[in-house]
C-alpha cells in the first residue's frame, strides 16, 4: 500500500546519495537464504561475512535492522557480530535474550544495532559505522570503473564487463589517476620509484596503490552529492 501511493521504504540510487550526505542509512538485512545443510561449514559463515562486510562498509549507517532469523547459526553468528536484541517489552534494544535459541527462533523477534550503541564497542558489526567523508569524490562512472578493477581484471577485461572500448578504460584511468593526485597530493600514488623507473611498470604499480587505498576507503566508492563534495576535507582545505 505505501509503494502504491509513492511511499516505498526503499530508496531511489538518489535518496540512498542523499541520505547517505545527511543523517544516514537504514539497512535492514532480509533472510540470509543459505541450505540448511551448509550452515554448519565454517567456510560458509566466513565467504558470507565478507561479502556482507564488503558490500556495506563505507556507507554512513545509522541503524542495522535483521529481521527474523530462519535457523539456529544465523541468531548466534548475529548476536557474537555484535547485534542487540529488540525487546519487546521496552522497545529498545537489550544484549541478552533470556530464551534459548531454539525459542528465539520460534518466536517473532528483530535484531539490530544503532549508531549510538555502535559507538566505542569492539565489535564486527559496530566497526560498519565507522564513517568517514570522501576525500576524492570520484565521478559515478569512475566508482563503477574502480568498482570492477577491485574484482581483478585487465583492461581488456574491465573493457568487456563496462562495455565501453579500451581506448575508454585507458583514458578513465588518467582521469581517475589525475584526480586522486589532485586531492591526495601526499599519497603514494604520486611518487614514482627508482624501481618503476627501472622496470617500467610505474602505471601497474600506481594502479595498485591507488586500489590498495581504496580497499582501506570504501567511502570514496559510495553514492555522495554535492553537499558531500562542498563539505568534504579535500574541498574545505
Amino acid at each position: 500500500m505505501r509503494v502504491a501511493h509513492g511511499h516505498s521504504p526503499l530508496l531511489s540510487d538518489r535518496e540512498v546519495a542523499a541520505a547517505n550526505a545527511d543523517g544516514g542509512l537504514n539497512l535492514v538485512l532480509w533472510q540470509l537464504c543459505i541450505d540448511t545443510k551448509d550452515t554448519q561449514r565454517n567456510e560458509v559463515r566466513t565467504q558470507v561475512s565478507a561479502a556482507f562486510f564488503e558490500m556495506h562498509r563505507g556507507f554512513r549507517l545509522k541503524e542495522l535492522i535483521g529481521l527474523q532469523a530462519t535457523f539456529l547459526e544465523e541468531a548466534g553468528w548475529t548476536m557474537d557480530g555484535g547485534a542487540f536484541f529488540l525487546s519487546p517489552a521496552s522497545g529498545s534494544y537489550v544484549k541478552t535474550i533470556d530464551m534459548s535459541p531454539d525459542k528465539v527462533l520460534a518466536t517473532p523477534h528483530v535484531f539490530g544495532l544503532t549508531r549510538e550503541l555502535a559507538h566505542g564497542r569492539m565489535s564486527w558489526l559496530s566497526s560498519l559505522f565507522h564513517y568517514d567523508a570522501p576525500q576524492i569524490c570520484f565521478s559515478r562512472s569512475e566508482q563503477k570503473l574502480l568498482s570492477t578493477a577491485l574484482r581483478g581484471g585487465t583492461d581488456k577485461e574491465l573493457s568487456d564487463e563496462l562495455v565501453i572500448s579500451l581506448s575508454a578504460v585507458k583514458k578513465a584511468w588518467s582521469s581517475v589517476y589525475d584526480r586522486a593526485a589532485d586531492h591526495l597530493p601526499d599519497y603514494i600514488i604520486t611518487v614514482e620509484t627508482e624501481e618503476e623507473r627501472r622496470n617500467g611498470d610505474r602505471g601497474k604499480q600506481k594502479k595498485q596503490r591507488l586500489l590498495a587505498y581504496l580497499r582501506e576507503h570504501p567511502e570514496e566508492l559510495r553514492p555522495f552529492t554535492r553537499k558531500t563534495r562542498d563539505e568534504s576535507p579535500a574541498a574545505s582545505g
